[in-house]
């Protein structure tokens, strides 16, 4: 398996490849009055519009501290809604490949972040990589 790498709160994150249909940087966006806080705006993409989330937020990140939300990842269209989706994140990573067994199911006593989201953890040389379910997101 692929995985695209970010930083969100200094904890790192990564999500299938195959889910990813680019990076966009300097982000300009239009936010929508009385939508869910997890909800940033619109982001006018190539005249397309794309829903940006705050994946922070979604994932029980609370208390986060404002930062200038410049960059997020654009999912590729998998689902029935015509809505293209986006999420912002704080720093990019890396592209790796991991092997089935390099992934290991999330342990059960997860409290800071709802476990439904998480598709798995991974262990890599210096630190956890939490390994994200876009699709479970997405719903």
């Amino acid at each position: 398996m692929r995985v695209i790498t970010f930083l969100i709160n200094d904890s790192l994150f990564g999500v299938d490849i195959t889910m990813v249909k680019e990076l966009y940087r300097n982000i300009q966006y239009t936010p929508i009055p009385c939508a869910s806080k997890c909800v940033i705006g619109l982001l006018n993409l190539r005249g397309q519009v794309v829903t940006l989330l705050d994946l922070a937020s979604l994932i029980g990140y609370a208390d986060r501290p404002s930062k200038e939300r410049n960059l997020c990842i654009i999912l590729k269209k998998r689902w029935e809604d015509d809505d293209i989706v986006g999420f912002t994140i704080d720093e990019p990573g890396d592209v790796i490949d991991l092997e089935d067994g390099d992934i290991q199911p999330p342990p059960a006593n997860i409290r800071d972040m709802d476990n439904q989201y998480l598709a798995g953890v991974a262990k890599l040389k210096d630190r956890l990589l939490l390994i994200l379910d876009m699709e479970k997101i997405i719903e």
